[in-house]
């Protein structure tokens, strides 16, 4: 049943992000729908201010600074939305420069890599060329997420917004599934004769880890 729960989350989780997609790329790509493109591109950063706000110990002064912004944006929709495309292409650049940072920030010293913290997940104690394999694993997805926000730049300023929006509604997404791939491949090349792991054994293995230190929070943090 738990399985089955996870299964449904992960399910629902990207129909959610292909509508997004879909429901942008519809909107770049359609004369006249600017009401639409101006939606996709404040609703996502809202809602995820407005869960972050809830959840806050400061929520008292928050919420009502979120209200504040929705009426200051919902009055100036007009202007807003007749450059929507602007925002859409925000909201991709800055998740993918996120995602670089999250990746390239624990490549500096003293830090543990990000892919090798789940190595460890996953194995437990790393041979040394494990380590130094999950370490380069690091380095290149903190230059996929750099080079797809580069992209992204480039085409939103040279072409137009349709091709634009092509490559960071369609392909920007099935370019991190070829990622993973080729990852994958190249693991099985590099580490031959280490013990693989999958993807879904780095998720479970993250997953877990995440759950056993909520547990072990004080009761008196979690009640925060």
């Amino acid at each position: 049943m738990q399985r089955l729960t996870s299964f449904a989350r992960g399910a629902a989780g990207v129909g959610a992000v292909v509508a997004y997609q879909v429901g942008a790329h519809y909107a770049a790509a359609t004369p006249g729908a600017h009401g639409m493109g101006l939606a996709m591109a404040l609703v996502p950063p809202l809602a995820i201010a407005l869960v972050a706000a809830t959840r806050s110990t400061h929520r008292a002064w928050l919420l009502p600074l979120w209200l504040l912004v929705c009426g200051v944006l919902w009055m100036a929709r007009a202007p807003l939305a007749a450059h929507f495309d602007w925002g859409l292409y925000l909201e991709h650049a800055s998740f993918n420069l996120m995602m670089a940072y999250v990746f390239g920030r624990t490549l500096v010293a003293d830090r543990e890599p990000l892919c090798t913290r789940f190595a460890h997940m996953v194995h437990g104690t790393l041979t040394p060329r494990i380590a130094r394999y999950s370490r380069q694993v690091t380095l290149a997805w903190t230059l996929f997420f750099l080079a797809t926000a580069v992209v992204s730049t480039l085409l939103f300023a040279a072409a137009s917004t349709v091709t634009w929006s092509t490559f960071a509604n369609y392909l920007s997404l099935p370019l991190v599934g070829v990622m993973f791939v080729a990852e994958y491949l190249c693991r099985r090349v590099v580490l031959r004769g280490e013990p693989h792991s999958s993807l879904f054994d780095a998720v479970r293995a993250y997953r877990q880890s995440a759950t056993q230190q909520q547990s072990t929070r004080p009761a008196t943090e979690r009640s925060r």
